[in-house]
């Protein structure tokens, strides 16, 4: 994840999750990074997690070895669902297979995601690293019946967490389009354009999703975008790809990155924290570790333009091919 390395004078911890017995998460990606350590934080303080990702060897692998981690304090719940986020039928497909399993949905931490690839485009004829919006807003969406049931539950307390990046500035160095395929598609001035772009387009799903709650009379699920900061993880695979040369660069920027434990503060404090409904801090955006951070202009979205844009393009490409 790009974005800056630096802790507040008070820095928020683990230890300061409060118990999430009862409680039922998804953690998308979960495998590895980010979303490794926010599956097992939350599955240490009592939550039934779900890891949604691709590749079922791999996250089996990792549920074993959460399993391990934890044995000598509690038998951690951890189910496996297969989820691509690179396809918005599977991304729907894995939210019916959650229904059918659950009553509830506390925490969707939509961690899953693509980071300065090559241009290529995916199964739906979507640029693969647009699929860090499409794909989870196809997930979190086919989601909205459990997660509002939930929020009608007594001492409810419902999170979406959408993971971003401080990457999303590179986005005005776009002209953001989000009315068409062809538009979500644009190449851009580079992978960085692009991948700009889709972390955008993650924060301005936030905005969306939190107003249309407020339009409709929900006022306690929050929705929250998380900047983890610049931290140590599989993304680097993708510019690496487009840019191989730099690989011995890479060994060097790595003594100033933030490691995975440090990384997913910023995600597990907003999925959990009781700060998060004490400080109202709904459609947030969270910088490392655990602080607010002012949008951008574009981010902003005051009109609701992008946003809109971005959520009608997306209900069009799902009726189309999932």
């Amino acid at each position: 994840m790009l974005g800056f390395n630096f802790f507040s004078k008070k820095q928020w911890e683990v230890s300061s999750i409060p118990d999430l017995t009862g409680r039922v998460a998804i953690v998308t990606g979960g495998n590895t990074g980010l979303g490794y350590i926010t599956v097992r934080e939350l599955a240490r303080k009592g939550a039934r997690v779900y890891m949604l990702s691709r590749t079922e060897t791999r996250a089996l692998a990792a549920i074993a070895k959460i399993r391990k981690e934890l044995d000598s304090e509690l038998k951690p719940e951890l189910e496996y669902i297969n989820f691509d986020l690179l396809s918005l039928k599977s991304a729907k497909e894995a939210a019916e297979e959650f229904m059918r399993r659950e009553k509830r949905l506390d925490i969707l931490v939509n961690n899953a995601g693509i980071m300065a690839t090559p241009y290529e485009l995916g199964p739906d004829g979507i640029e693969i690293q647009a699929c860090n919006g499409t794909g989870h807003f196809s997930l979190t969406v086919s989601l909205l019946p459990l997660l509002k049931e939930t929020a009608a539950m007594p001492d409810s307390h419902v999170r979406i967490v959408n993971v971003t990046s401080a990457g999303y500035l590179f986005a005005h160095m776009e002209k953001p389009d989000f009315t068409s395929l062809e538009s979500l598609n644009q190449k851009a001035w580079s992978t960085w354009g692009r991948y700009g772009l889709s972390k955008l387009t993650n924060i301005l799903f936030t905005n969306e999703l939190q107003k249309r709650f407020a339009e409709s009379g929900i006022t306690n699920i929050y929705c929250l975008s998380v900047h983890p900061g610049a931290v140590n993880t599989e993304l680097t695979r993708g510019p690496l790809q487009s840019w191989p040369f730099l690989a011995p660069l890479w060994s060097l920027a790595k003594m100033f990155t933030m490691t995975s434990e440090q990384g997913a503060l910023t995600q597990l404090y907003a999925a959990t924290s009781p700060e998060i409904e004490e400080k109202d801090l709904k459609a947030a955006l969270l910088f490392p570790i655990a602080q607010t951070k002012s949008k951008s202009s574009l981010a902003k979205d005051k009109d609701g333009k992008l946003g809109g844009d971005f959520w009608t393009l997306c209900e069009a490409l799902i009726r189309q091919k999932a």
